[in-house]
């Protein structure tokens, strides 16, 4: 059976994956320690090095991110709280559209194609990154869990998704940039996975994905033939 006759639906995971979270996350850190004189104790390039790492592709904990940044830089004066705020509010308008992504999404539709986003964060910011970027009106259903008090890599939410793109998990991929909320966690429901690798080497030490890309448009022949 080829993979085009196998993968009757889609479901792609949002942030560096449909869009790019990491170039936003670039543009929030250098306006950030810009418009921060608390930060200027460390040079500009270090201060930007060290944000980014400790940022761990978004897969971290805000309070605790935050912490760290005050413990670093004692000067930065605003409250974890603020700075939460900011934060999603300065990345929700900061992201741009992947054309490229995008065209394929309507092909897929074109093609008749079930598909859909699952993406984790809080929900007011992540409506308003797809509105920024066009998502919304293309795409057929987004589900954001954290609007029901869950997350991936909950099973749940993965079975609420396929059942909404309305085939079963053997036949509907999952196409996502992190390892344990996005691969680990659709394997776990039998879905099969494409791991957007943005350049990186699977360390995990858990099952490999079925397909690993750079950009979500390498799966157009595995969908459309």
């Amino acid at each position: 059976m080829s993979d085009a006759a196998r993968y009757k639906a889609v479901i792609f995971d949002m942030d560096d994956t449909l869009i790019s979270r990491q170039r936003a996350y670039r543009v929030y850190v250098e306006e950030f320690y810009d418009r921060n004189i608390g930060l200027h104790s460390t040079d500009r390039p270090e201060a930007i090095a060290l944000m980014i790492a400790w940022d761990g592709r978004g897969d971290n904990d805000k309070i605790e991110y935050f912490g760290r940044l005050k413990r670093r830089w004692p000067g930065l004066d605003m409250p974890i709280h603020e700075l939460i705020e900011h934060f999603f509010g300065r990345m929700a308008a900061a992201v741009e559209p992947d054309l490229e992504a995008n065209r394929f999404l309507g092909e897929l539709s074109e093609a008749g194609v079930p598909w859909g986003i699952l993406t984790n964060g809080e929900s007011k910011f992540q409506r308003g990154k797809m509105a920024t970027v066009g998502l919304d009106a293309i795409a057929p259903f987004a589900l954001v869990p954290s609007e029901t008090g869950d997350q991936k890599p909950s099973p749940a939410v993965f079975e609420e998704a396929v059942r909404q793109a309305g085939h079963d998990a053997s036949g509907t991929l999952f196409v996502g940039d992190n390892p344990r909320t996005d691969i680990r966690g659709a394997q776990g429901i039998g879905m099969p996975t494409a791991w957007v690798k943005a350049g990186r080497e699977w360390t995990d030490g858990t099952p490999l994905p079925d397909h690993q890309i750079d950009h979500v448009t390498e799966l157009r022949a595995l969908l459309l033939g």
